[in-house]
């Protein structure tokens, strides 16, 4: 029994020998499933991560940071040695005393008031070839005790009309007070000089 126009019972609805233009799609040639559509992680279809960086299947970006380093912590550069190591340039050089000239200074301004001329005098004989900035103020300290020196051999001879014990005193205070500003600024690299003084050792 045949049915020239119509269905046939296998074939109820008319849809036997339909292609892709009717009806159901046409199921794949390999056996499986219909192929899925492109995902957004299929590098085929340039996928691009979140701010606009193609996605690159090797994991490395085509943009922005570089690929991190390997083999450890990468040492930040511009950290060389820092200054101030080693012998500094004295004042025979620069003109301006370094640390330790700005130390002897000092001692050599307070020497003056335990050992009088003498302190000073020495360290003017050890100093006075070798840093211009130790021997400038080992001759002012050095004229300066000269001064208080004679100061005293005056007033002893005053002892005899009274006056002589007062300016003793005088002198004492007076040459304490201006070794030890003398010495402080020696110490901040000052060529101190002594508001009233001598010039006879240079």
């Amino acid at each position: 029994m045949s049915y020239p126009n119509g269905p046939s019972p296998e074939d109820p609805y008319g849809q036997q020998g339909q292609g892709p233009s009717g009806g159901h799609p046409a199921p794949d040639q390999s056996g499986g499933h219909p192929t899925p559509p492109p995902g957004p992680g299929d590098p085929q279809q340039g996928y691009q991560q979140p701010g606009g960086q193609p996605y690159d299947p090797s994991g490395h970006q085509s943009g922005g940071y570089p690929p991190p380093q390997q083999g450890g912590y990468v040492p930040h550069p511009g950290y060389g040695p820092q200054p101030g190591y080693g012998p500094q340039p004295s004042s025979a050089t620069t003109g301006q005393p370094n640390q330790d000239e700005r130390t002897m200074a000092l001692l050599t301004h307070l020497s003056g008031i335990v050992l009088g001329f003498i302190g000073p005098l020495i360290f003017f004989l050890i100093k006075k070839d070798e840093s211009p900035f130790v021997r400038d103020q080992a001759a002012q300290a050095l004229n300066f005790q000269i001064l208080v020196a004679i100061g005293y051999v005056v007033s002893v001879i005053l002892y005899i009309i009274i006056i002589g014990a007062f300016l003793q005193m005088i002198i004492w205070v007076g040459a304490l007070v201006f070794a030890i500003l003398a010495g402080v600024a020696a110490n901040r690299g000052e060529w101190y000089r002594y508001p009233f003084n001598v010039s006879w050792v240079k």
